[in-house]
């Protein structure tokens, strides 16, 4: 047996899809059945059911399935500590983020530091705060950054920051003409804003309903990129937490307004890691990035 055969049955766990997991695998999903049926020839079990709507796990699938994703983990670090004990920062970092703390927060980190250490690869999910404390929980997550962390046994918050709430507009909306707006100002302004679950809207309905102010909400998606193509066709705005206070023009076709309310509170942000794993040089290095950004922001 092939360690390629665990791999591959790892992704159409992950998948549940051949297809999918041929196209995430970079081979045919031919390929992916004939390391499927290999794998069944050793345990003499079949691992997975086809039916028209594509395909689940047996009951033994399922057992192997959570056995290989123990053991790539190990693996992985394995790989880790080898390359550590040479000196090299390599290896693999998963991280689970809010996808609201991507373009101001994560994406300037990754830039600088697949620059100074190319041999890292990252896997990246993104979430709301309870599906990443399910990730840690799970052994799935080497970095956590979001927002509100609930607490966790498994997870340890190293950092946090308080960000501001600012609303994206388009070009030539009024409010690029404001130094800042508050909730008042949004009353009858179509809103693009997430579900009830997530702090932005609570905090946001909180204050309306202190001011008396009825919001339109106009559109509700998790997805901070359809967030941003509504505004962009001048449709909706969007309220999100920036880390540089300062920049107004964010170069995407949005300009960011800060959002100044005695009743809006600032929004609070947390890197969190494993609270019982040892970290290998690339997660504290990254961590150290990370935690130094979040420094910066409350300057």
């Amino acid at each position: 047996m092939q360690l390629r055969a665990l791999r591959y049955f790892n992704e159409v766990a992950q998948c549940v899809s051949l297809r999918k997991a041929a196209t995430r695998l970079y081979v045919t999903p031919s390929a992916v059945s004939r390391q499927i049926e290999q794998l069944e020839h050793f345990y003499g079990a079949s691992l997975i059911e086809r039916n028209p709507r594509g395909i689940r796990l047996t009951r033994e699938g399922e057992f192997l399935a959570q056995a290989i994703n123990a053991t790539l983990r190990e693996l992985d670090h394995v790989k880790e500590h080898i390359a550590n004990s040479q000196g090299v920062v390599a290896g693999t970092i998963r991280m689970f983020v809010s996808e609201g703390l991507i373009s101001s927060m994560l994406a300037p980190v990754l830039a600088k530091f697949s620059q100074q250490y190319p041999k890292v690869q990252f896997q990246i999910e993104t979430g709301s705060a309870p599906r990443i404390a399910d990730a840690f929980r799970a052994g799935e997550a080497d970095i956590g950054l979001t927002f509100y962390m609930p607490p966790c046994a498994e997870i340890e918050v190293t950092h946090h920051c308080d960000l501001w709430h600012r609303i994206l507009v388009p070009q030539g909306h009024p409010f690029t003409e404001r130094h800042s707006v508050t909730i008042k100002d949004l009353a009858g302004q179509p809103l693009a804003i997430p579900n009830a679950t997530f702090s932005t809207r609570q905090i946001i309905e909180a204050a309306a309903r202190k001011e008396g102010v009825q919001l339109n909400v106009a559109y509700t998606t998790s997805s901070v990129e359809v967030q941003k193509c509504l505004a962009r066709t001048g449709i909706a705005l969007l309220v999100l937490p920036q880390a540089a206070r300062q920049d107004r023009d964010l170069g995407d076709g949005l300009i960011a307004v800060p959002l100044l309310d005695p009743l809006i509170e600032r929004v609070r942000v947390d890197l969190c890691l494993p609270r019982q794993r040892t970290a290998s040089i690339a997660i504290k290095t990254c961590q150290s990035m990370l935690a130094q950004i979040m420094a910066d922001c409350a300057i």
